[in-house]
């Protein structure tokens, strides 16, 4: 009080101003604790949470998937769902974020039949987002495309003696009382179980366009969307089709 008293006495005598123009001297430590306790224009006033919805595939993620059920495009329309499911793992940064089997869920985007005015016909395709096992949901940042096309990977059967190479469970069969090889040369009906498949024909992230599907290409004119195209007939695709899906990059302003 004493020392506010002083500081008003000391500015009129100076001044010769009006007490109600002068303002008390404080010390050095009572303007610093002062500017501490008044919020920064350059600093947010509370702490900003992260973004919701934790890892977000962004532009340019690469995803290898195959269609959960066959699509024909008579039976489509704009707006219904099309489904998939990845077939190799996503790793972002060392952890896999995308198993494989997990879900990819897009649409429908445009559906033209083939007629006699119009021999050809357009399926339009957009990935909007992942569901995993657990159900979370991934939704891509922009939504992702169709780069490349490929029919089902071809499986064949390779015949094999090797214990590691058979199933876990399989019928028990003859007893020949030695090993298991003998059992399986000792019984006819156990035929197929000493088989391993081995696939032929798979695409990889760095596949583009159409490969082994005859009369169908990829109208990519528009960055952000893709269309199958037939050259003549309707689109169908087999159960299982193959496709690199890469999520597109943001639109140009």
């Amino acid at each position: 009080m004493k020392s506010s008293a002083l500081a008003i006495v000391v500015c009129l005598l100076s001044t010769g101003l009006s007490a109600t123009l002068c303002e008390p001297l404080t010390s050095q430590s009572a303007q610093d604790e002062t500017q501490k306790a008044r919020p920064s224009e350059n600093q947010p006033s509370a702490k900003q949470d992260p973004p919701a919805g934790g890892y977000q595939p962004g532009a340019g993620t690469t995803i290898l998937a195959q269609f959960t059920k066959s699509l024909d495009v008579r039976k489509l329309k704009v707006g219904a769902e099309v489904d998939a499911y990845v077939i190799q793992d996503l790793v972002y940064k060392g952890k896999v974020i995308v198993p494989r089997d997990s879900k990819v869920v897009g649409h429908v985007t445009e559906a033209v039949a083939s007629s006699k005015e119009q021999p050809h016909s357009r399926l339009g395709l957009l990935f909007d987002k992942v569901v995993l096992k657990n159900k979370k949901e991934l939704k891509f940042q922009y939504p992702a495309v169709i780069t490349a096309l490929a029919p089902p990977i071809k499986w064949n059967l390779v015949s094999t003696t090797q214990m590691q190479d058979m199933p876990v469970q399989m019928e028990k069969g003859i007893d020949t009382g030695g090993a298991a090889v003998s059992a399986i040369v000792a019984n006819p009906n156990l035929a197929g179980a000493n088989m391993r498949a081995t696939g032929t024909g798979a695409i990889n992230p760095g596949s583009h366009g159409v490969t082994g599907i005859n009369g169908i290409g990829l109208d990519t004119t528009n960055p952000g969307i893709t269309v199958i195209v037939s050259f003549k007939g309707d689109i169908k695709l087999q159960f299982d089709t193959q496709m690199v899906l890469r999520v597109a990059a943001p639109p140009e302003k």
